[in-house]
């Protein structure tokens, strides 16, 4: 019989690789879309994911996520190690570089 905590972590593998795989399909699509309204929607989206990764590489900022998702997961009562999160945001953060590397997305950042 599966446990609980073994379905939760089974739950959130499927959402993490999820979104991966749609952020990967979201970079090549920006990367392969000419100019137009299509290609600016994902941007918005290329620079949030790009956002994110620029804040979980700011020490601070990481620990500050880290506590709020413990927190979260505290008032449901599942105690996942801050080293687990911080990891899986490790992971997360050099998956959206790689994306960014492969795909020859520039820094939507510049200028900013």
């Amino acid at each position: 019989m599966i446990t609980r905590e073994l379905q939760i972590a089974y739950v959130a593998a499927g959402i993490i690789l999820a979104a991966n795989l749609l952020a990967m399909g979201l970079f090549v699509i920006f990367a392969k879309l000419k100019d137009g309204r299509l290609k600016e929607s994902i941007r918005g989206i290329v620079f949030e994911l790009d956002r994110f990764a620029d804040n979980m590489e700011n020490i601070e900022k990481r620990r500050v996520a880290i506590q709020q998702i413990n927190d979260i997961l505290g008032w449901r009562r599942i105690l996942v190690p801050g080293a687990l999160i911080g990891w899986i945001i490790d992971a997360e953060v050099a998956a959206i570089r790689k994306m960014q590397k492969a795909t020859n997305t520039p820094n939507l950042h510049e200028g900013e």
